[in-house]
């Protein structure tokens, strides 16, 4: 007669082979980034490549979009987590090399120049041809800013930190995967508080650029971490609407400080910022699992899609902007034109780069 069965020891739900909600989020995020950086040409706050005349819904977008960054480099430590359990750390690193490190250095040498060329055009006044401005552009390196007219990462500075991050946390992931739990402290209401706290102190920590790794590295462990426990991500279903409105609310205090100075103290005005980025993460999360946890067609398409279309899509918004404003820069006609314009080029671009090899290896490209 057998013996009583061995207990089971309590494991994370097992997770599909591939997390669909995932890569919709990521897709929505990049798809996204059209509106913002054409809100950025009409943004009475901030400096860009290409301006138009200030516009206060285009500036409130972009003091309600610091999320989408974020929710990148969170959600890519939640496909790390499914990288890792298939492959070794030394092939997630070559593939981390192949699809970061290569697509950055081509971006560099030729995605971004020409975004410095149209703002010395549009901000200095220069004249000359394009042969003459790369001679100066890759010979000054005495401002790395976005603006300025030597050699810069631009927006391309987001696939360095991944690839960073990504290395850098190896040693303490790869010990967290035979696990199958999170952290505690993931559970019930600390799952707000905890890593709010943790994110305002990285936030203390020297930026590198102008923008604060650690905090990048942060958002990148805490995907991570919610992936590596599927009863986290039931929980966030659960109380997505809780999220949602706590976001809501965040989301006026925000616009409430932007557009009254003095309204909070500056001590708080960047905690709120980081609280009511996380709230909203939270909430993306649940609506994402609820609603985007299947394998829709478009999705399937825009998911190897999406690191090429970041690649190409600041440059070529910020070369359309620069013709459109010259002819029109107020109300909502130039700004549709602008975003729908630049993400059908970038729909072609990557459409003209897929289908020729070396150059889909040069973007990434499996």
């Amino acid at each position: 007669m057998s013996g009583p069965p061995a207990p089971v020891r309590r494991t994370a739900r097992a997770e599909p082979p591939r997390s669909h909600y995932i890569d919709g989020l990521r897709n929505l995020g990049i798809l996204f980034l059209f509106p913002y950086h054409t809100a950025r040409v009409f943004d009475q706050s901030t400096p860009f490549y290409v301006q138009g005349s200030a516009n206060t819904a285009a500036t409130a977008l972009v003091h309600l979009s610091s999320w989408f960054m974020p929710l990148l480099f969170l959600l890519a430590g939640m496909s790390s987590l499914h990288a890792l359990r298939r492959r070794s750390a030394g092939r997630y690193t070559r593939e981390r090399v192949a699809r970061l490190l290569v697509p950055f250095a081509v971006g560099v040498l030729i995605v971004v120049p020409p975004q410095a060329y149209y703002a010395m055009r549009f901000h200095a006044g220069y004249e000359g041809d394009y042969a003459d401005f790369l001679l100066k552009y890759f010979t000054d390196f005495s401002d790395w800013s976005e603006y300025g007219g030597g050699i810069s990462p631009a927006h391309l500075w987001f696939l360095v930190f991944l690839f960073v991050i990504s290395v850098a946390l190896l040693p303490l992931m790869l010990p967290m995967i035979g696990k199958g739990a999170s952290p505690a402290w993931m559970r019930g209401s600390r799952l707000v508080f905890v890593p709010f706290t943790a994110l305002v102190l990285l936030s203390l920590l020297p930026d590198v650029g102008g923008k604060n790794i650690f905090v990048y590295a942060g958002y990148f462990a805490l995907g991570f971490l919610i992936a590596l426990d599927g009863s986290v991500v039931e929980a966030l279903v659960r109380r997505r609407r809780v999220y949602l409105a706590a976001a809501l609310a965040g989301a006026a205090g925000v616009l409430l400080d932007a557009f009254m100075p003095g309204a909070l103290e500056e001590a708080a005005s960047g905690p709120l910022r980081t609280l009511v980025c996380w709230v909203t993460l939270l909430a993306m999360l649940g609506y994402g699992k609820r609603y985007l946890d299947t394998e829709w067609p478009i999705m399937a398409y825009l998911t190897p899609a999406a690191f090429p279309l970041y690649v190409f899509h600041q440059t070529l918004l910020v070369a359309v902007a620069y013709h459109v404003v010259e002819h029109a820069d107020r109300g909502f006609g130039p700004f549709a034109l602008i975003c729908l314009l630049s993400l059908a080029l970038s729909v072609a671009a990557y459409e003209a780069v897929r289908r020729v090899p070396p150059a889909r290896a040069l973007l990434g490209l499996k």
